[in-house]
């Protein structure tokens, strides 16, 4: 049957609103409160202090994305799709996406593509990514919360699909507030992890590890150098962030700590060619609007990129939410 290429576009063009009524659903805590049961449009607007009336029409769309049915007498339920905007799961990542300090760039897109030297974010805020969250404590929680929402799933992937059993220490280099790493230890108790990020980071992942962790935290500039030597270093999501010669430089710092026989883990999305729908295309777009000159990459260029710093792509593995394990290793150790 074919379609209708207005009404497709007005499809598209709807997703905006179905994106916020997701993420304002999850700022509202919505799922948390119809978890234990059904509630009523007037029992959950009492729960969660709304309108009722305009909870409802909040509902009707949720119900219409299949995040929650109306059940009997009226009341409302989770469908296991809106499960996931439960606490614990991606309802923190669903108030990130919609939360007014990453949202609101995204109206400054064009002026990006025009000119890419100033992102999207920046004409925003006034400030780049980074420097903001260093000062902006509240989007910084929130913005690491949200990471650390899909980074779970990623660490259990990665654990499945590297044998660190056979490794003596791991460095975590851009590692956030150390989820991953804390997965590691859990499924490889004797494996010595480092968490490596820069100092405002850092501080707060000693707060949360806590003194009987078992991570050592390092904070410092990447660009500069890490922690080493390193049987292994992880990347996870931290080239994207950067065009080619700061992802050059982050990778030859690792290649400098490495052991003998060590590896380089990296852990990104790797766009499709343009013919193809891709959802890492659209993270590509996001960080021409964070990030200025960080880009999701293919394959091909990853292996330009690796070769440049001294590696060479040995294998490639499925992960979890798109992305992929590279596993890297240097030029005259590669198999």
């Amino acid at each position: 049957m074919p379609t209708d290429p207005e009404q497709e576009l007005l499809v598209l063009l709807s997703g905006k609103w179905v994106t916020a009524a997701i993420s304002t659903a999850a700022e509202l805590g919505l799922a948390d409160a119809l978890k234990p049961a059904p509630l009523s449009a007037a029992e959950l607007s009492a729960r969660i202090g709304c309108d009722e009336r305009a909870l409802t029409r909040l509902l009707r769309v949720l119900c219409g994305e299949q995040l929650l049915e109306l059940a009997t007498q009226g009341r409302y339920q989770l469908t296991p799709l809106g499960e996931q905007l439960c606490s614990g799961k991606l309802r923190d990542l669903a108030r990130f996406v919609g939360s007014p300090f990453m949202w609101n760039p995204w109206s400054e897109l064009a002026a990006s593509v025009r000119d890419p030297e100033r992102t999207a974010f920046e004409r925003t805020h006034g400030r780049e990514l980074f420097d903001y969250l260093d000062t902006e404590h509240a989007a910084a929680a929130l913005y690491h919360r949200a990471v650390d929402a899909f980074t779970r799933r990623q660490a259990r992937a990665l654990c499945d699909a590297f044998d660190f059993a056979q490794i003596g220490n791991v460095v975590d280099v851009g590692g956030g507030l150390g989820t991953l790493l804390t997965e590691l230890t859990l499924r490889f108790p004797e494996l010595r992890c480092v968490l490596f990020d820069r100092e405002q980071v850092i501080a707060q992942a000693r707060s949360l590890l806590g003194a009987q962790s078992r991570i050592d935290t390092v904070s410092g500039d990447f660009f500069a150098g890490v922690p080493g030597p390193a049987d292994a270093y992880v990347l996870k999501h931290v080239l994207h962030n950067w065009d080619d010669e700061r992802a050059l430089q982050i990778l030859r710092s690792c290649v400098r700590g490495l052991r003998a026989q060590g590896r380089v883990l990296i852990v990104e999305s790797l766009r499709l060619p343009d013919n193809v729908r891709d959802a890492t295309a659209l993270f590509d777009l996001e960080m021409l609007a964070l990030c200025g000159g960080g880009h999701e990459r293919s394959k091909p260029e990853f292996r330009r990129l690796l070769r440049r710093a001294g590696l060479t792509l040995q294998s490639t593995r499925e992960l979890a939410g798109g992305a992929r394990l590279l596993v890297a290793a240097p030029r005259q150790e590669a198999l």
